[in-house]
């Protein structure tokens, strides 16, 4: 493979970064290849190892990363469409405009022309709409528009799958969410069996959907299968902080069924929720951190909350009333930021709901 590129080191270190687990250490291998051939001119050799890394970095909670050097790999393909697989390009596509969804300071009228560029770029390619209605309902949960979201989905259910689609596991994944986010608890629980049975997976099932589902459990006295689901979801996503948002949900629910476990994860995760690439990811942590700390400050119990270095407000470590305070100022900055974006109130209205747990009868 070495032989495919302009020079021999970058070559070397590409082998050596995609013999890697996937990861930090090989995103960074990635990049040094990367910059060594574009400081060559090695058009398609930086072509070759940017697939590699928009993969890497999409999957391991690098989201800016993969956009940007998806963005390169887009300008080239539009100046020399012959050279490079389309259906790669294409695949790759999807992973960005969902990714785009995470970042604020990208406007509605930037996803919806993303989203529009990308169903033309599959209509040209002989696909049809699907794809672009799926990823409309997947805009639709984001804003809280749940009419518009119900209206994609059945434009989606109606049309046949292509080899384009997203398989079986993440579409079902992406209808779990939705139930759950839209508080249809039963209804959520009913997609997810398959699942949860282990008839779907890929490379994020059944990572995602497990955590998903614990509050819902909990919320309708299913507490045997939260805390069994609970114990297998966690070493699934403990080492990649791409599942930050899980990781919050675990806390979510921990915060009704063992907070002082729940504690113990914000510990080992906390830094992560500082230099997290997603604000989306870091805004759900933090407001369920808040609620977690919230429920921490009814004990009589002294406490030291290891807090990371930059952390801004050392001296929340022994008061966690004032943590769980900070940790919601943190997460409705933020949200107010996408309510901005996305012209509503729901993530504002959602981050409040969420910083203060309310009794559930599990």
């Amino acid at each position: 493979m070495s032989d495919y590129f302009a020079d021999a080191e970058c070559g070397e270190l590409y082998e050596q970064a995609c013999a890697l687990p996937d990861g930090r250490a090989k995103i960074e291998l990635l990049e040094q290849s990367v910059r060594i051939a574009d400081r060559l001119g090695d058009v398609r050799g930086a072509y070759t190892i940017r697939t590699e890394l928009v993969e890497t970095a999409v999957f391991n909670g690098y989201a800016l990363k993969a956009i940007t050097h998806f963005s390169w790999q887009l300008g080239q393909f539009d100046r020399d469409p012959s050279a490079y697989w389309e259906r790669s390009l294409l695949w790759s596509y999807k992973w960005i405009v969902s990714n785009s969804l995470h970042f604020p300071q990208i406007s509605r009228q930037q996803l919806m022309e993303l989203m529009e560029d990308m169903r033309d770029r599959f209509v040209r390619a002989g696909y049809t709409n699907r794809t672009y209605y799926s990823n409309l309902f997947t805009f639709y949960i984001h804003t809280g528009e749940f009419e518009l979201a119900d209206e994609y989905y059945n434009k989606v259910q109606q049309m046949e799958r292509e080899d384009i689609s997203d398989c079986h596991a993440c579409d079902r994944n992406e209808i779990v969410d939705y139930l759950a986010a839209s508080g249809r608890d039963e209804e959520a629980l009913e997609a997810a069996a398959d699942i949860i049975k282990g008839k779907l997976s890929c490379t994020e099932i059944p990572h995602l959907t497990l955590a998903t589902v614990l509050l819902p459990l909990y919320r309708l006295g299913r507490q045997k299968e939260a805390v069994r689901y609970q114990r297998k979801n966690y070493p699934m996503i403990r080492d990649n902080r791409d599942f930050l948002r899980s990781i919050g949900e675990h806390i979510a629910y921990l915060t009704y069924a063992d907070p002082f476990q729940g504690l113990s994860l914000y510990e080992q995760h906390a830094q992560w929720s500082l230099d997290c690439d997603s604000p989306l990811d870091r805004m759900y942590f933090h407001a369920y951190a808040a609620g977690l700390f919230r429920v921490l400050a009814r004990e009589t119990v002294a406490f030291q909350i290891r807090l990371p270095e930059s952390y801004p407000y050392a001296e929340d470590s022994t008061d966690v009333q004032s943590l769980s305070r900070h940790l919601q100022e943190m997460a409705l900055e933020l949200a107010e930021q996408f309510d901005r974006r996305n012209g509503t109130r729901y993530y504002s209205e959602l981050i409040d709901q969420l910083s203060h747990p309310q009794p559930v009868q599990g």
